[in-house]
């Protein structure tokens, strides 16, 4: 069967994009999105669409259930960034006080820096880590697409072994067990095996919760939290990631460079058989340990499993995050590429254009 083609594309009439700024909360706008970042935290806690009023972001984790070197803190929320570790530290760095994923989800960014329309920037400065951190935001002028900078500079006098996770997470009323989630992993495990990798290997297939969950209760031993991780398709240039939801129609995605971010994390939080948050999580590191464990396997599937940054290096790395609401008999995604100054979504029926109002700038941040 042939493919047929769907393009979506907002007016090109130019119009003004607010930028708004308030105690420790910054808001990007324009004619179809809003986007919200809270700077306690720096976590991006609000993206949706004005015609929905639906944000897959809505994640907030409970301040009396974060771990207990977290609890000074910011708790976890919406799309924040597990940087410098992913997970929880030794017991001699959780001594000297490491938050688990990383002090900068738990510590208050900079003030936001506007310069122009579309655009924000935010820094954040981790003593404890020795990392600090840039991070550029850009939304596009009229379409519900944004890409984000992070450049991150280790400033100690040593190097070290370095994490860097980004780490969206979906929830009510987005999550429901309808959701599908596509991308384009391949081989992976469940990082409750992390000790016996070979031997419990498992392949990446659509997940459609409303059976997946059901497998979660005969399979995993009722279990609260699974996390399971995968290599992006070695023979692709970007990952991606989606999640869409047939109740309301809306389908949230990422995109980034493979070198960036050559990991898949799916995270299932689980209660009374019901699925209650799910992180759609890309990241440099393969196993959610602290760094002792991580070294008994240093390559994973002809990867590594974990970065470094040396000494003064500075690192950018760089992901685009954009939303649709999809034609009808929508059908999951097979692939997603870039190609002639769009984004095109393939599925076993047509194909989804997204493209971009002004120019390719997007595009070509990515892809750089």
């Amino acid at each position: 069967m042939g493919l047929t083609t769907s393009s979506f594309l907002i007016s090109n009439i130019k119009i003004n994009i607010a930028v708004m700024l308030k105690k420790n909360k910054a808001c990007l706008e324009n004619e179809s999105v809003s986007l919200s970042i809270n700077l306690n935290g720096g976590s991006i806690n609000d993206f949706k669409l004005k015609t929905t009023g639906i944000n897959p972001l809505s994640f907030i984790y409970p301040k009396d259930l974060m771990p207990s070197n977290n609890k000074n803190g910011a708790t976890y929320q919406g799309h924040f960034l597990c940087l410098g570790r992913w997970g929880e530290p030794s017991s001699g760095e959780k001594n000297a006080g490491l938050p688990d994923h990383g002090q900068f989800a738990n510590i208050l960014w900079e003030k936001i820096i506007s310069t122009k329309d579309g655009y924000i920037e935010m820094q954040a400065k981790s003593i404890l880590e020795g990392l600090k951190i840039n991070r550029e935001v850009y939304l596009d002028p009229s379409f519900p697409i944004y890409l984000v900078k992070e450049q991150v500079v280790n400033f100690n006098a040593l190097g070290r072994l370095f994490s860097m996770v980004q780490h969206p997470t979906i929830a009510a009323p987005f999550l429901d067990n309808k959701i599908t989630v596509d991308c384009n992993a391949t081989v992976g495990f469940d990082q409750c095996n992390f000790k016996n990798i070979a031997s419990n290997t498992i392949q990446w297939k659509q997940q459609n919760i409303d059976l997946h969950y059901k497998k979660i209760n005969t399979d995993f031993n009722h279990r609260t939290d699974i996390v399971q991780s995968y290599i992006v398709d070695q023979k692709s240039t970007y990952g991606w990631i989606t999640a869409y939801n047939p109740t309301s129609n809306i389908l949230i995605g990422y995109m980034w460079p493979r070198k960036d971010y050559p990991w898949i994390h799916i995270w299932e939080h689980v209660k009374e058989g019901n699925l209650i948050y799910m992180g759609l999580e890309f990241g440099d590191t393969a196993i959610h340990q602290p760094f002792h464990d991580i070294l008994n396997t240093p390559h994973l599937f002809s990867e590594k499993a974990v970065g470094y940054i040396d000494s003064g290096e500075t690192i950018e790395k760089k992901y685009i995050s954009f939303m649709i609401t999809p034609p009808q008999e929508f059908n999951g995604v097979f692939d997603i590429i870039i190609e002639n100054e769009k984004i095109k979504l393939i599925t076993k029926k047509d194909i989804i254009n997204i493209s971009f109002t002004e120019n390719s700038s997007f595009l070509y941040e990515l892809s750089t």
